[in-house]
């Protein structure tokens, strides 16, 4: 017979493999969604086409430059520091192409999975609600919008934040600064989130760790922001209002609009607003929030419940989920874990994820110029300067000269080709 011991060792082990089995058949999904997407043409230049150019130039040890970005035949890193791209090009000495992007960005979101999943076992959660949290980091809106939205270094930071955040729980101190340091180098604004997770910890344990890290994240966003934008790439922060980056303080601008406050309600929803019974472990989410809605609050395009910009989110949202169980043991049962299922399915009905979209006839069927474009393709020298509109550029962004055809207007004091002041045009 086996003994008590053997049998919650493999008991142990058995909850794992089915926690490492959720993630493969998450990232099954998010891979079929990523890669008929991009066939069918629906992924796009941005970002999707510039990244993918990046890649391709670090695979043949060239400098990140980007000819389809807003700002062309610059480095990569004069807009956003993101280094983690220099990790990936090994991958297409293999596979040389946009879907390996698309299928690594699925594999990093997914397989931080796993940290999740570990750091709710580490703190002796119900055997059930390590499960939950992990449908509930997967299925998050955040994660899903990130990933049928092209790939973004901001996915692969979320990945590492996950890591971060049980390496740092965990106490081991190497692995926890090898996470904090490819989080905050896989996106400049990511070193403000490891300083505030980190925070909270010190208050917690007052350890050295934590300071370490603290300074580490606070030392690379003095450089970020007063001496790397300003001085040696002469580009304002993309993210920062027009002011300049400290120019809106204001904490109303957090909840100012009715699309800040849905995407704050969605977050939180998504956990059963569980986090809100422990509020110091809601900081770094608050920071993450802030960051867009109050540092950036002109970019508008980033306040939403859709794109990329919601993926940070899911780290944070169910590592303060996990402290909050385990903080208040009433908590720690199976009923509050059918309880986040239940909200995570919710959320996927309400806003109809796209997830869902596996079930939908549309999401499979071939848009009907698909076969032209493809043959159009074959004639395409890999020598070709190429003008080409933004869903077609990722298929054919592995090239030095590759540049987006943008609609405008166009002003015309004489001689206007469409008599009228201002005519439709095209710029590149």
């Amino acid at each position: 017979m086996l003994s008590i011991k053997s049998f919650l060792k493999d008991k142990k082990r058995f909850y794992f493999i089915i926690a490492f089995l959720i993630c493969v058949i998450f990232f099954i999904a998010y891979s079929i969604l990523s890669l008929v997407r991009h066939n069918h043409y629906q992924s796009y230049g941005y970002d999707l086409g510039i990244n993918n150019q990046v890649v391709w130039r670090y695979s043949h040890f060239q400098a990140p430059l980007t000819t389809s970005d807003p700002f062309p035949y610059e480095t990569k890193l004069a807009i956003h520091i993101e280094l983690g791209y220099a990790l990936i090009p090994p991958s297409y000495w293999i596979w040389s192409s946009p879907k390996m992007l698309l299928i690594i960005e699925a594999g990093f979101i997914c397989f931080s999975g796993i940290a999740v999943y570990l750091l709710a076992r580490k703190r002796k959660l119900h055997a059930l609600l390590p499960f939950a949290l992990l449908l509930g980091y997967l299925a998050f809106y955040g994660v899903q919008n990130a990933v049928w939205f092209d790939v973004h270094s901001a996915s692969f930071a979320a990945a590492f934040l996950a890591w971060f955040i049980y390496f740092l729980d965990s106490k081991r101190i190497r692995w926890a600064i090898v996470f904090c340091l490819l989080a905050i180098t896989a996106k400049e604004n990511i070193g403000f989130l490891t300083l505030l997770v980190s925070l909270v910890y010190f208050i917690k344990r007052r350890d050295k760790l934590t300071l370490i890290l603290m300074a580490i994240s606070a030392v690379y966003l003095l450089f970020v922001y007063l001496i790397y934008f300003p001085y040696l790439t002469h580009h304002q922060y993309l993210y920062q209002n027009k002011g300049g980056l400290l120019s809106n303080l204001n904490p109303v601008s957090l909840v100012d609009t009715n699309e800040k406050r849905e995407a704050i309600l969605y977050s939180l929803g998504s956990f059963g607003f569980i986090p809100l019974l422990f509020p110091l472990f809601l900081m770094p989410a608050l920071g993450d929030f802030a960051t867009y809605f109050v540092l950036a609050s002109d970019l508008t395009a980033s306040h939403g419940l859709f794109m990329h910009y919601r993926i940070t989110l899911a780290p944070l949202l169910v590592w303060a989920t996990t402290m909050t169980i385990a903080r208040f043991k009433r908590l720690n049962n199976k009923y509050i874990a059918m309880y986040l299922i239940l909200c995570t399915l919710l959320v996927q009905y309400m806003l109809h994820l796209p997830l869902s979209y596996l079930s939908k006839s549309w999401f499979w069927t071939e848009p009907s110029g698909v076969k032209n474009i493809n043959e159009l393709r074959s004639y395409l020298l890999q020598s070709d300067a190429i003008v080409a509109q933004n869903n077609i550029i990722p298929h054919i962004s592995q090239r030095d000269k590759i540049y987006t055809l943008y609609p405008e207007k166009k002003k015309f004091a004489k001689s206007s080709p469409c008599g009228q002041p201002d005519c439709d045009w095209f710029r590149w």
